[in-house]
């Protein structure tokens, strides 16, 4: 299984996933985050043939470090990526985010320019294809740990192509 981060251009973009797109994947997983007054932004990560979108949260709390990536600036956690409520993505249910346009300009920037050391990229890396390798090995000591937080990745991809409403 081949694991990459989406850099484009050598940098790492944010991307918003459309609500409506979220409120489907919901109906087969109800992990998926749906907060309709709040947008869901996230990085991309790509695993095989597949894109999944992690979310960001800036709910900072204690969390489970093998499904976590904690965003510092200055040392303090300012944002949290959660890699147990990643979901698949089609190209058309995403958008760029133009960071300068947004209200919290600054933080994203803080947490992109965080997000963009090579440690860290290899920390989201290796982190997301350990999930994946959990959650195929029933006899792994982490997959029902595992099972029980993270989204039910294999419903989702084969929910997920079978979306058709617009952005």
């Amino acid at each position: 299984m081949e694991i990459e981060l989406k850099i484009k251009n050598g940098h790492l973009m944010v991307y918003e996933v459309n609500c409506k797109y979220r409120k489907y994947l919901e109906q087969f997983e109800n992990k998926v985050s749906q907060k309709d007054s709040r947008k869901f932004y996230g990085i991309l990560i790509r695993k095989d043939k597949y894109e999944y979108c992690i979310p960001f949260t800036s709910k900072v709390k204690h969390r489970n470090s093998k499904l976590t990536i904690n965003i510092k600036n200055k040392n303090k956690i300012i944002a949290q990526l959660l890699l147990n409520n990643m979901i698949p993505i089609k190209e058309d249910q995403i958008k760029l985010v133009d960071i300068e346009k947004e209200k919290y300009s600054d933080y994203l920037k803080s947490e992109i320019i965080y997000l963009s050391n090579k440690k860290v990229i290899n920390e989201i890396i290796n982190k997301t294809g350990n999930i994946f390798n959990v959650l195929s090995d029933n006899k792994n000591i982490d997959y029902k740990f595992f099972k029980k937080l993270c989204c039910n990745f294999d419903r989702l991809e084969e929910v997920y192509l079978k979306y058709n409403g617009e952005f």
